[in-house]
């Protein structure tokens, strides 16, 4: 063997082992890490209207940036949660306390008694065996959420000081990411051992599907939610940041959509007799909280990215279930690049042979 090709082992194998450990140093901070860097790339555009500002450089204007980040979206989220997890609790308490009053007997004989359901007593002679089965069904899964949540809560508080210097990171990485970010890109980009062509088109797809999730699903599932979670509010119905979270969930389900939420709690409505609620309901989730994602959706995303929207609802729910929240991200960017990698071995290397 060489000398020239010891040499260049041993930096492959040293460089290999340093990177394995920066990735152990780094590891309990990837969460932190990768949400300011999420949050770097949502806000970005923020920071460069600000950076034209005189007499503000960069420093500035990503101190400013942050700042405006942390107003408008941690410290609200911050609220939001420890609100979900309060009302996941009373929706547990309510279901049980509803169940062992017998409320669920009340609902049925609403139903047995509307003027024009005559088929609703053909579906309940089939469903009235299992009644105690859909009881207890019930009760286990509002018994699930209220647990979770009570769990989820508790760590929240008994953690606090874990949660305040996470927060803190975040904002320190967020800061660092928006001054820094332009160099950080062009680093890697330049370090990338690939064609100028091929690696124009990673980070084009890369931007794009951010972009498609951050941009397009994310701000347009924020949009329902908040349109499900004032609705419920404004008609006194319960639950209103809770149905406001399930919807933003719901919404990056295709074709139904939020739909899956409102749509029940309007058929419910019509079954105790609260017309005119179920009206309200009806009317604003249609023309309101479902059509604007068919609104939003072209706006903010455009033609820009080509994966379709099965493979970006794929993306974000296999995510969530293979990396927690950081997958809502990472999911639909894999699924990307792997096509986008697929095209170009097809252009620039199946071609060839």
């Amino acid at each position: 063997m060489q000398r020239e090709q010891f040499v260049s082992y041993f930096f492959i194998g040293l460089f290999l082992f340093i990177l394995y450990q920066l990735a152990l140093i780094i590891s309990p901070f990837f969460t932190a890490l990768f949400l300011a860097a999420v949050l770097a790339f949502a806000f970005y555009p923020l920071y460069t209207i600000v950076l034209k500002i005189p007499r503000v450089r960069s420093s500035l204007a990503a101190l400013i940036t942050t700042v405006a980040v942390v107003l408008i979206v941690v410290l609200p989220a911050t609220f939001l949660l420890i609100t979900l997890m309060q009302e996941a609790v009373e929706l547990y308490q309510r279901v049980n306390r509803s169940i062992s009053e017998g409320q669920l007997d009340l609902v049925v004989t609403h139903i047995r008694q509307a003027p024009s359901a005559e088929w609703v007593q053909g579906l309940w002679t089939k469903w009235g065996p299992v009644e105690e089965n859909v009881t207890e069904t019930l009760l286990k899964a509002a018994k699930s959420i209220g647990n979770f949540s009570a769990v989820q809560l508790a760590a929240l508080t008994k953690n606090i000081f874990g949660w305040v210097f996470n927060f803190f990171l975040i904002t320190i990485l967020l800061f660092f990411f928006l001054r820094d970010g332009k160099h950080l890109h062009d680093m890697v980009f330049q370090l990338l051992p690939l064609s100028e062509k091929t690696k124009k088109t990673l980070f084009a797809k890369i931007n794009e599907t951010f972009s498609a999730v951050i941009r397009g699903q994310l701000v347009t599932s924020l949009v329902q939610a908040i349109l499900t979670g004032t609705t419920f509010w404004l008609l006194a119905l319960p639950l209103p940041f809770f149905f406001g979270f399930v919807a933003f969930l719901t919404s990056m389900i295709p074709i139904t959509g939020a739909a899956t939420v409102w749509v029940p709690v309007a058929i419910y409505l019509f079954v105790i007799q609260e017309t005119s609620k179920a009206v309200a309901l009806l009317v604003i989730g249609t023309f309101g909280i479902s059509l604007s994602d068919n609104l939003l959706k072209p706006i903010l995303i455009g033609g820009k990215t080509k994966l379709p929207i099965f493979l970006l609802f794929l993306g974000i729910l296999g995510g969530l279930n293979l990396y927690g929240f950081t997958g809502l991200f990472v999911g639909p960017v894999v699924i990307a690049l792997f096509f986008v990698l697929l095209d170009i071995y097809r252009k620039e290397y199946h071609a060839k042979t």
